[in-house]
């Protein structure tokens, strides 16, 4: 009887997730419009549940009918630790809130892992996680470099004259968890770089000999992130965020490549382990097919920035609700794309408060940010007339 039961239930709880979700298929192949243009809209960190936060719904809703994009990429931290705990049916109803977003906007979508997602793991894969996204038909996710690697793939996007040529290539790639050590990011691993490496090889050969221009994404940034950011004195902490990892002051160089005017900084970048080398950035650099690399993680960050070496590097700082970020000012980074020129895109922000229009500071939203423990910090050195 028991076991006619559990056949039962388990008919029923496969009938209510193809309910709600597509079935498998994806769009036909993505391609710039018939004016020449792409447009991507990048979202992270929104952390959340199998119960979606409101705010966070809203801000995709609206973003998206406003921003008509052709793709959105979401470059991890889609999930995060349940109240009462989490289970393998919560966070499959979680990703299924969340696709259904995007599904039910007929935007194609693209979704790597962030730190959060992996913490999960030991109640669902992230192969599983993956799955469940495919579920959908705007998914554009594709195979993985392996199997244990769902998240490390690329999405081509197709000339709107020339149906066999692919003018723009999107690389999203999982940055894993924590190091073995317990300290820090793991970053990319070595087979991840060698698959980019033969990937990057095999898209020239197929245009003709010469590189195909490339947007990466991904959740924790390169420590190349640091070229734009300088180590300051106590005594300039007025315009810098402290580290609690480094127990150090980091303020933005203004001379450092920076790019346009709305480049904030609200925490020390948390990039992969700058005391050894990933060999990512060195790889995209032998490449040379790398126009810009965009990354999440530090959720009350939004600055960019050209490399010295030619490459843009940026942030989208926190778009969700259910974690901390900055204020009305959570994000979505735009990118608009002409066929004719592809590697000068021009990015900007929008903003919670702009797109749903509802302002509130942060300091009574997001109490102990890191942005705030910052504040802290300057408040006790302005006390003691330091700064």
């Amino acid at each position: 009887m028991k076991k006619i039961f559990s056949a039962v239930l388990s008919l029923l709880m496969i009938f209510a997730l193809c309910s709600v979700a597509f079935a498998a298929g994806t769009p036909d192949k993505l391609s710039f419009n018939e004016d020449g243009t792409f447009r991507i809209l990048q979202l992270n960190d929104t952390q959340d549940i199998d119960k979606m936060n409101k705010k966070t719904v809203a801000f995709l809703k609206a973003a998206i009918a406003q921003e008509q994009p052709d793709l959105i990429v979401v470059p991890g931290d889609m999930l995060s630790d349940m109240f009462f705990g989490a289970t393998e049916k919560r966070i499959k109803k979680a990703i299924i809130a969340l696709a259904s977003i995007f599904n039910d906007a007929k935007v194609p979508f693209a979704v790597t892992f962030g730190n959060h997602d992996h913490d999960l793991e030991d109640k669902l894969s992230t192969t599983e996680m993956m799955a469940v996204f495919k579920q959908f038909e705007y998914c554009v996710s594709q195979a993985g470099t392996t199997e244990n690697d769902p998240g490390s793939y690329n999405v081509p996007i197709y000339s709107s004259t020339d149906s066999s040529k692919i003018a723009l290539n999107i690389y999203m790639m999982d940055t894993n968890n924590k190091n073995k050590a317990g300290t820090g990011y793991a970053g990319v691993y070595p087979e991840q770089v060698e698959w980019y490496k033969q990937k990057s090889d095999e898209l020239k050969a197929a245009n003709g000999g010469e590189v195909v221009p490339s947007v990466l994404f991904q959740h924790v940034p390169v420590k190349e992130i640091y070229q734009f950011v300088d180590s300051v004195t106590y005594k300039e902490a007025q315009n810098a965020c402290f580290s609690l990892g480094e127990r150090r002051w980091f303020a933005l160089n203004p001379n450092s490549g920076l790019i346009g005017d709305d480049n904030v900084m609200g925490e020390a970048p948390c990039s992969e382990p700058i005391d050894y080398t990933t060999g990512q950035y060195e790889a995209w650099l032998e490449k040379g097919d790398i126009i810009g690399a965009f990354f999440a993680h530090d959720h009350v960050n939004r600055f960019m920035g050209r490399t010295k070496e030619g490459i843009i590097l940026g942030y989208n700082g926190g778009t969700g609700f259910r974690s901390y970020g900055d204020g009305d000012k959570r994000s979505m980074r735009v990118f608009n794309f002409n066929e004719n020129d592809v590697e000068n895109f021009e990015t900007h922000s929008i903003f919670y408060k702009d797109v749903v229009g509802e302002s509130f500071s942060y300091y009574f939203t997001d109490f102990l940010t890191p942005a705030i423990i910052g504040d802290i910090f300057r408040a006790f050195l302005k006390m003691f007339f330091v700064i």
